[in-house]
């Protein structure tokens, strides 16, 4: 009689004498959840997707071909949901729209600086009448008092000189400041200064297949290795930088509340993301996200080399 699902991996961790305790050590799965799965008791599974992502994880840790199980036992396990499709469009829509709002700040303020620039225009405008203005009514003054004080001896030199050099004083400001006018021009390009940072690129070098795929991205531009993990609902995550080093959180299912996470793998040039639910997931480094090439499949996996 041909053995099912669950009594076939549990024959097989006993050929190999591993207790639910190791398998559970290796897959980081609950024991619950490895018992139910035993006993081909899926409905105690989180999620239909987490059955499969469950089932090939213990199969692997057993010394058995996840793929091939898939496949012989097929008929035995439940389908994808449907609404994941529907939960993917809502996350990708949400996230185009923060995106213009970010973009679209920068020229709101405009309009602001344009109005400081004028109003200082005007300001130095009049300064600048002021000072003429006084400049005419102070060389009036030797003229006057040549006239009423005839008894004074004034040297010619002196009353020539004097007028000059009071002109020269006061010419000097209108030649020398209206050169200053063009340096407020510049600011507003001051919001531009983001371009000035190194260009993020993210590039697919190699797309996954099978029924758990794996897809690889090279990174480039990112000087400070972080991410955010964003979820819309619920989803089985184990986050490990490099892959198979040490883990960044602890391996289980993360709920929307929970997110995003902010995860710090300073030192490391590789991210490796596993995840039960791709349409609720979001992997986003420096404000870009990874997008996962099969938007309708649930279990994928991220191995993102930075460059």
């Amino acid at each position: 009689m041909e053995m099912d699902i669950g009594s076939r991996l549990k024959s097989a961790r006993e050929q190999k004498s591993m207790s639910l305790e190791e398998v559970q050590q290796t897959t980081k799965i609950q024991k619950r959840y490895l018992t139910a799965i035993e006993n081909n008791e899926f409905q105690v599974l989180p999620g239909k997707f987490y059955t499969r992502a469950f089932i090939r994880e213990y199969a692997s840790a057993v010394g058995l071909d996840p793929e091939q199980i898939m496949e012989e036992h097929k008929n035995e396990l439940p389908s994808y949901e449907d609404e994941e499709i529907v939960q993917y469009s809502r996350v990708q829509k949400s996230r185009q729209q923060t995106q213009t709002k970010k973009t679209g700040g920068g020229f709101r303020l405009f309009p602001g600086i344009l109005t400081v620039l004028v109003v200082l225009a005007i300001g130095f405008a009049i300064y600048m009448l002021a000072i003429q203005g006084g400049g005419s009514a102070d060389n009036s003054d030797p003229a006057s008092q040549e006239g009423t004080n005839n008894d004074i001896s004034v040297p010619e030199e002196t009353e020539e000189d004097q007028p000059e050099e009071e002109n020269n004083e006061e010419e000097q400001p209108s030649e020398e400041q209206p050169s200053e006018e063009p340096e407020p021009a510049p600011e507003p390009e001051q919001p531009e200064e983001e371009p000035e940072q190194p260009e993020i690129t993210i590039e697919l070098t190699q797309q996954g297949t099978g029924s758990f795929p794996e897809h690889t991205y090279t990174i480039t531009g990112v000087d400070q290795r972080t991410a955010s993990i964003e979820l819309s609902g619920d989803a089985y995550l184990d986050i490990q930088a490099p892959k198979g080093g040490e883990s960044l959180i602890q391996p289980g299912i993360i709920t929307a509340e929970q997110s995003p996470l902010t995860l710090d793998f300073s030192g490391q040039n590789q991210l490796y993301v596993k995840t039960g639910s791709a349409p609720n997931t979001s992997v986003v480094i420096n404000g870009k996200a990874v997008p996962f090439p099969n938007p309708e499949q649930s279990t994928q996996k991220l191995l993102l080399n930075f460059e």
